[in-house]
């Protein structure tokens, strides 16, 4: 479940992007934490965080909402003080921002703590090259990463209408 630091930061992007989650968001989330009830990275079972592996204001903007539902984009890590490998393996430490290599991290930094990922080389250098803020990307890197989106999850049509029709009701 989200807490302290994420909530915080959920509120931020939702309301700097004028965007919120999906109605369905809690159930899907839910049922994946039901399924995978272990953080990815450490085996941990306390401090859950359900993480999309493209965050959902990206998926949402540019124009793949049904990713913000789909069980492909997420994965299980925690937000323990003590390794934070939500927010630093699957943000690279900046929740507007996301690590495109989430899944080699969370193997590279297994049971690390969250001083040892900080002082990684890799980690540092994966920090200063992050991908941009989605409201910084102009329309071409949008629309280029929506065909990157598109060849790595090809739109599933049930997950699609679920996920469109969610925010029209919304």
């Amino acid at each position: 479940m989200p807490v302290g630091r994420h909530q915080a930061a959920d509120r931020i992007i939702q309301r700097k992007l004028q965007l919120v989650r999906s109605p369905a968001w809690d159930d899907v989330r839910d049922a994946f934490l039901a399924k995978f009830k272990h953080c990815a990275a450490c085996g941990g079972t306390q401090q859950l965080n359900v993480h999309h592996k493209f965050p959902f204001h990206y998926v949402v903007l540019c124009g793949r909402p049904d990713l913000e539902l789909d069980p492909r984009n997420l994965i299980t890590l925690c937000v323990r003080k003590d390794c934070e490998h939500h927010v630093l393996l699957g943000h690279l430490d900046d929740y507007e921002s996301y690590n495109p290599r989430v899944l080699t991290f969370v193997k590279k930094y297994a049971g690390k703590s969250a001083s040892e990922i900080r002082a990684a080389d890799a980690f540092k250098q994966a920090k200063a090259a992050k991908p941009k803020h989605i409201d910084q990307m102009s329309q071409v890197e949008m629309d280029a990463f929506k065909k990157k989106l598109d060849r790595k999850f090809p739109p599933k049509a049930a997950i699609m209408a679920e996920a469109l029709q969610a925010r029209k009701t919304d």
